[in-house]
């Protein structure tokens, strides 16, 4: 059953497709053997393993799901032991540090280390490489990206590559392709990356612009402990709105705090007080009575019952300054409906002071950024930018330019020089202008036209036209791609081998100068791996599906193929290198 050489380094009972088996690890392969059997039914090479899965911790199953590379094939072993959380942690620590070993492989082109079979220690990195993500069927199933944050190790500045992972996160097209060609060894990390500098560029810069703050009214929710208590997180970002959405807040705040109160005490009692509980469910009036936050809470709704102040319009462009037209309006047939005018009614009236704090709020959010507009006295109205703006030149009296009248004596002459030279369309000597027309009406009429007459079009003519259209437009009609014939899962698969093969592709036609030799062999190879395994396990798919779907995937692989088949041709015309002997 074991091969030679073949150690088995971890054992555990599981339950694999509802049969009773055990699962091996050793230091070549991952196998599951059903019960009273004599060979494994599973033998996952480790070369083959694409990622491991883990469910929650807190799950009825513990779950260990295996994904091969090629085909996309995924195992899910059910450990059926007492210890079942032990043994999976421990095919989970050599299973993360076979993918570490590999990826290290991978990033230094360096030799194939042996695997012993040792979880990683603590110290060592552990290993980034295993999500504990939920197993599919549970309800919190994540995929995640396994193997990105070892893959990003290769060097490079610790922020680029903490960019390259948020990156690979966002981007699932990008983390598909960098997985492809960097975990299945075709490119190294620094040569993916080498083109896409633009990327971490615009992703640095994005993360390095400062937000402005939200407008949205804060409302703070409290988070439920183990032991049921209840708890309020409060961060400067917290507080900082808290202030700036209640003046009277921060001036309590100011006043007490540090001196006469610690922060977390005043935040305490915040937390107590009628003023955070009164608009909760009418709970504000069982709350113990507070002098700093009950005197908070009538300067708060003192505030807010009063009307704004009003504000002057000197500053203001005229343009846009309604209150100036409002005489125009006097003698107006309409009037504005009552239930318009704030105050009038008893729903408005009970609004007004929720809406005048709103108001007031996103007033001091949009202060602390642009800061208030304060009229100064050399702040003039320039009356020129109106006029711009409601004065229409093509309304305005015309003013005649001062021109210089050209004044041509005699006017025959002048339209003779400006039609050429007229004395190739003279008659010649001998001919009679009334021979020349009769001639002329003599070969018109010949031709048996009659204008006076209807004509009137076959219509066989007709038919065959619309044949012609029909046929042509058939022609002119794309056929349906692979998105509308193939499967979902087997066009994505398609997609992305295309994509892996136009970059190994683009690294090719780069590699292709003599201080390159290493690289554009290596390009060579994978280019063979590409056609002889990838793009044949996609047509082998899609001809079991039907013709149409096989030539669905034809069509889209044809330019990668062709890409391909070109980029090989030139490969073998290259001349060899010579080979050095020794002496």
């Amino acid at each position: 059953m074991w091969e030679t050489g073949e150690n088995i380094t971890s054992q555990a009972p599981v339950l694999f497709k509802k049969k009773q088996g055990t699962v091996y690890l050793t230091n070549k392969r991952l196998a599951w053997v059903q019960q009273s059997a004599l060979a494994p039914s599973v033998s996952i090479k480790h070369d083959d393993i694409k990622s491991l899965f883990v469910n929650a911790a807190t799950a009825d199953k513990v779950i260990l799901k295996i994904v091969e590379i090629k085909p996309d094939v995924s195992h899910s072993f059910y450990f059926s032991s007492e210890s079942a959380s032990k043994d999976r942690d421990e095919f989970k620590a050599g299973i993360s540090s076979i993918l570490s070993l590999r990826q290290q492989r991978a990033v230094n082109g360096s030799a194939t280390p042996s695997y012993s079979g040792a979880a990683p220690s603590p110290g060592g990195g552990g290993s980034p490489v295993i999500s504990d993500a939920s197993a599919p069927g549970t309800p919190k199933a994540q995929a995640k990206l396994v193997g990105m944050k070892r893959g990003l190790n290769g060097g490079g500045p610790p922020q680029e590559l903490k960019t390259r992972f948020a990156l690979l996160k966002q981007n699932k097209e990008l983390a598909g392709l960098h997985r492809d060609l960097v975990m299945g060894k075709h490119v190294s990390e620094e040569e993916f990356w080498e083109s896409r500098k633009h990327l971490l560029r615009n992703k640095i810069a994005m993360d390095g612009q400062q937000k402005g703050q939200s407008s949205a009214w804060l409302d703070l929710k409290p988070e439920t402990g183990e032991s049921n208590d209840v708890k309020y997180v409060m961060t400067p970002q917290v507080i900082h709105s808290v202030c700036q959405q209640y003046p009277s807040i921060k001036r309590a705040y100011d006043a007490y705090v540090p001196d006469k109160l610690s922060e977390a005490e005043f935040w305490k009692r915040y937390f107590q007080s009628r003023f955070f509980h009164r608009s909760r469910s009418g709970r504000g009036a069982n709350e113990p009575d507070d002098e700093i936050f009950d005197k908070a809470l009538e300067e708060d709704e003192e505030e807010t019952k009063s009307a704004p102040k009003r504000i002057k319009l000197d500053h203001i462009n005229k343009l846009v300054d309604l209150s100036t037209t409002e005489e125009d309006h006097l003698e107006s047939y309409t009037s504005p409906e009552s239930t318009m005018a704030a105050g009038r009614t008893k729903e408005s009236k009970e609004a007004m002071p929720l809406i005048r704090r709103f108001n007031r709020y996103a007033q001091r959010v949009l202060n602390s950024t642009t800061g208030p507009k304060k009229p100064t006295k050399d702040d003039t109205f320039d009356m020129n930018g109106v006029e711009r703006a409601i004065v229409f030149e093509d309304l305005q009296e015309q003013q005649e330019s001062s021109r210089i009248v050209l004044d041509i004596q005699d006017t025959r002459r002048y339209f003779e020089s400006q039609g050429g030279d007229v004395r190739s369309s003279k008659i010649q000597e001998g001919q009679n202008p009334a021979t020349i027309l009769q001639q002329f009406y003599n070969e018109f009429t010949s031709q048996g036209v009659e204008l006076n007459k209807p004509f009137s079009i076959p219509v066989t003519t007709f038919d065959a036209l619309m044949k012609n259209v029909k046929a042509n437009r058939a022609k002119m009609s794309p056929p349906k791609d692979g998105s509308q014939v193939l499967p979902a899962q087997l066009y994505q698969e398609a997609l992305a081998c295309h994509s892996a093969g136009n970059e190994i592709l683009r690294h090719f036609w780069a590699s292709t100068g003599a201080d390159k030799a290493t690289k554009h062999q290596r390009m060579v190879e994978s280019l063979k791996k590409i056609q002889d395994e990838n793009v044949k396990s996609l047509l082998i798919q899609a001809s079991s599906l039907g013709t149409e779907s096989l030539n669905a995937m034809r069509m889209m692989l044809k330019p990668m193929q062709n890409g391909i088949e070109r980029a090989l041709k030139h490969a073998e015309s290259r001349p060899k290198p010579p080979v050095r002997k020794l002496a």
